[in-house]
């Protein structure tokens, strides 16, 4: 909001965010509600903010024993002790140090949290503390209300994101921006079904806590109980569960508050308001996100990444709430993670309200649902500088019948009957809910779309052309008589992405073998004058056009900023992961056996990406009455994976196929690059007349082709070596091992083995081998094989090595 706002010591003040609603037909409220649920303030709670002059390690140093608190300052102790305060937590733990003098932040050390019998009046300690002179403002810990459970899942048709008009025109707007991998969302809600199919491709991984680099969301092999980040969270992988307390508990089956790593959601607003700015987009699964990325081609053009901050549940009432304190310190947690954008679909205390300046601030976009008590009430939160207040509108642009209204809303968006992706207690499914809290959220998404188009803008940058471009005519012919109260306008994100720079590219390949050449087109729409490449490796390039050879295996980013004249700034696309080498190889070894025996061949990967899945079939048509025996990873690299087994077997024709996988359901202890064997393969070799080489080879059958999948991708090496098996010989690799000593290597002993054989008096051994004796592949032993191993020891130039024994 464009106004300010002192903050008063005791806010009673309380402003509902709030999701109302439940059917498509009556968007406002939930059946058998008449008016939305209130806020409360919690019992046994208070929060309290030391003056300035206090000495924070005095504070620091608080003392808990017997049942009591103490901050070793006697009036304050006193307090605290009348009132049977019991225990005290830091709002903000993480944050240690004060901000600079100008810096504009508020100074989050210095927030506590004060617990105490649950009888006790909240408002007569909260006054008592705010009297003390050691105390700045204290203040009770709110309930913020978003909604309860909607009673209809439900596919349907998304009115807000284009349809006809009047509409956001988002669908329009994807043809310059679709939202991109490098900006980071922070829903800060009732958490979020991270694991729903629409959500969990856009869900962020916190990369200092991804220890084997594999972008897994919650991934039990990043589980190692070690803060790796040192951001004062163990095992954040996806975002953090902050919710401690609601007075009267929560519903049955909801987390009851134990701040954890699993920020899940229970209650299902903060799903549905995920999905509204970030589902995944084109993945042919439920809904569309306003900034979800373009899913079913290459992978480098995921959506926004969401951030997870569960800091409500579900009441014992039926409805979900917010704890205020929360609310805040999962507010702080955005900023020292890199979000971009915030969405609060909940009012808020003075503390949230102190932690939302420090976001804005810090330069993120801030984005507040105005509430849905068709009133002139906005939030202490909507009166920060720099919040960005949202209205609501239905599909004909009236105001919702719910949504509050004023001057100090900046902005209007759909947010009656949203469809969205759902929880419902952990169930995943989709639905459609109605209030502000979808407002809000549409409207965020249109500030990642900007920032995803050009993410050197500001904050206030993007804000603006959000209120600038809005459709004002639009919203106020529907609402003559809220004209200049419902904002400058509804969204439109189409006017708003139009003009932006836009800098766009392809390649014509984008996976391949070392050395791999790609050439690079520029496909940006706006004629730019100038452009700067960089390929992942160190190098750039300033041609429109380039080509780059990448000569080592890996994975590279690429990025294009280019400079189009626009007075906002450059263009510019950053994908991530955008270009795969690889110089993998996969090898079976060659054996020699003879007729009745069993063998065993061991496959060799060399990889060079994290590996999910091997497909290998294969075919060893022979003559010889060979047939697979068994199979099995004993001793291998992959002796941990959980499934190796047939997945196609063809007994007439000689084929099979084997699937091997890393995990079968939870887990990613995928293949880490490296080489060595996977697979060992047990064939029984029967019985025949005559000798004979079998090769192992891949081929195609029953729809199963070679394959090896990654985190990055499919693919099958360049490079592969089928197996041999020489049955009825003896003779390994190439002749010429005439002694057969066991490193079957060619030497000056070999040569004096076969002339003592040939010539000695009285003649020497026969060669172990005959096919090894045999060097020139006659079938028989005399001087020209004797010639042959001269000529190739010792000839000038030396003469051809013998030949294959197969």
């Amino acid at each position: 909001m464009n106004q300010t706002f002192k903050v008063v010591s005791v806010l009673i003040i309380a402003v509902v965010l709030i999701a109302s609603t439940a059917t498509i037909t009556k968007a406002e409220y939930y059946p058998g509600q008449t008016e939305q649920p209130k806020p409360y303030i919690i019992k046994g709670l208070a929060t309290i903010q030391f003056e300035d002059n206090i000495d924070l390690q005095t504070a620091n140093a608080m003392q808990k024993s017997f049942g009591k608190v103490s901050f070793a300052m006697p009036s304050l102790d006193a307090v605290l002790d009348k009132h049977q305060v019991s225990s005290a937590r830091k709002v903000f733990p993480t944050e240690t140090e004060k901000p600079n003098i100008n810096s504009g932040m508020h100074d989050m050390t210095r927030y506590y949290e004060v617990r105490f019998p649950e009888d006790v009046d909240v408002m007569t300690v909260v006054n008592e503390l705010s009297q003390n002179p050691n105390v700045r403002m204290a203040e009770p810990v709110w309930a913020m209300p978003f909604a309860a459970s909607p009673n209809d899942p439900q596919w349907g048709s998304q009115w807000h994101m284009e349809p006809p008009d009047p509409d956001p025109h988002f669908y329009s707007a994807w043809d310059y921006e679709t939202g991109a991998d490098t900006i980071k969302f922070a829903l800060i809600d009732s958490g979020i079904l991270f694991n729903h199919q629409d959500l969990r491709p856009n869900i962020w991984v916190n990369p200092g806590e991804d220890l084997d680099g594999d972008g897994e969301v919650f991934d039990s092999d990043d589980f190692n109980g070690i803060d790796d980040d040192g951001n004062g969270y163990i095992d954040d992988v996806v975002g953090w569960d902050f919710f401690t307390f609601l007075s009267g508990g929560t519903w049955p089956g909801e987390d009851s508050g134990t701040p954890d790593n699993d920020p899940s959601d229970f209650d299902g607003h903060g799903t549905h308001v995920a999905g509204i700015a970030a589902a995944a987009n084109n993945n042919g699964l439920d809904v569309t996100g306003a900034a979800g990325g373009w899913f079913g081609g290459h992978p480098s053009f995921k959506g926004v990444q969401i951030i997870c901050c569960r800091v409500g549940a579900t009441g014992a009432d039926g409805n979900g709430y917010i704890n205020s304190n929360d609310a805040a310190q999962a507010i702080q947690y955005a900023i020292n993670m890199g979000a971009h954008v915030i969405n609060a679909s909940w009012g808020g205390s003075s503390t949230t309200a102190a932690a939302a300046n420090n976001a804005i601030t810090a330069g993120l976009n801030f984005y507040h649902a105005a509430g849905n008590d068709n009133s002139n009430s906005p939030d202490n939160i909507d009166f920060v500088t720099g919040v960005i207040s949202v209205a609501s509108t239905t599909s004909s642009d009236s105001k919702s019948g719910f949504s509050n209204w004023g001057s100090w809303v900046d902005v209007a968006a759909p947010g009656s009957s949203i469809l969205s992706t759902y929880s419902f207690s952990y169930t995943p499914g989709t639905a459609s809910i109605g209030g502000t809290s979808m407002a809000s959220p549409m409207t965020a998404g249109l500030a990642l779309l900007i920032r995803s188009q050009m993410p050197s803008l500001t904050r206030a940058q993007v804000d603006s052309l959000i209120i600038f471009n809005a459709d004002f005519d639009a919203l106020y012919n529907a609402n003559p008589t809220f004209v200049g109260l419902l904002g400058s306008g509804r969204i439109d994100a189409l006017t708003t992405l139009q003009d932006l720079a836009n800098a766009k590219f392809t390649a014509d390949v984008t996976q391949g073998t070392a050395p791999l050449t790609v050439n690079f087109t520029d496909l940006s729409p706006n004629s730019p004058v100038a452009w700067d490449w960089s390929f992942g490796t160190g190098d750039v390039s300033t041609d429109q056009n380039p080509t780059y050879m990448y000569n080592d295996p890996g994975v590279y980013d690429v990025s294009l900023v280019i400079d189009e004249n626009n007075p906002l700034g450059n263009g510019e696309e950053h994908l991530k992961k955008y270009i795969w080498v690889t110089n993998d190889t996969l090898t079976l070894d060659s054996v020699d056996t003879q007729y009745n025996t069993e063998v065993v061949l061991q496959m060799h990967l060399s990889n060079t990406a994290l590996v999910k899945e091997i497909q290998y079939p294969f075919s060893f048509a022979n003559f010889f009455n060979a047939t697979i025996d068994s199979f099995n990873v004993t001793g291998t690299r992959a002796d941990y994976f959980e499934s190796v087994q047939f997945n196609a077997y063809d007994a007439f024709n000689k084929r099979a196929s084997i699937l091997m996988k890393t995990n079968l359901s939870t887990g990613s202890n995928f293949l880490p690059p490296g080489d060595g064997a996977v697979l060992n393969l047990y064939f029984s070799i029967g019985s025949s007349d005559s000798s004979g080489v079998m090769t192992i080879d891949t081929t195609t059958f029953s729809g199963k082709a070679p394959l090896i999948k990654t985190i990055y991708g499919e693919y099958f090496p360049a490079t592969f070596s089928p197996g041999k098996i020489n049955v009825g010989g003896c003779c390994v690799n190439i002749r010429g091992n005439v002694d057969g000593d066991g490193a079957d290597q060619i030497n000056i002993a070999d040569l004096v083995y076969f002339v003592d054989y040939s010539f000695g008096s009285p003649a020497g051994p026969e060669p172990v081998c005959f096919e090894e004796a045999d060097v020139d592949g006659s079938e028989a032993l005399n001087i020209g094989d004797i010639v042959y191993l001269v000529d190739y020891s010792f000839g000038s130039p030396a003469g051809p090595a013998p030949i294959n024994c197969y």
